[in-house]
């Protein structure tokens, strides 16, 4: 089975007008996916192959670690 590698380069990152949100938009600018930079999770909005899936995540952790709560 053939392994689909595609570079982060292939996609675009950006700020949402939301706080803490980034936006995952492919070539064509379609939204595929939001991470939030609160949780460190990414919410996937449109279908992606899983290896696809896993090295944008891996990325978007990497670029925009989930900020630690604080303990009151």
């Amino acid at each position: 089975m053939q392994k689909h590698r595609v570079s982060p380069s292939a996609y675009h990152f950006r700020r949402s007008k939301c706080d803490g949100l980034i936006q995952v938009l492919n070539e064509g600018l379609y939204v595929m996916a939001e991470y939030s930079e609160r949780t460190g999770e990414v919410k996937w909005q449109r279908v992606v192959l899983a290896s696809q899936r896993e090295q944008i995540e891996r990325w978007l952790s990497q670029q925009y670690p989930a900020q630690a709560k604080t303990a009151d």
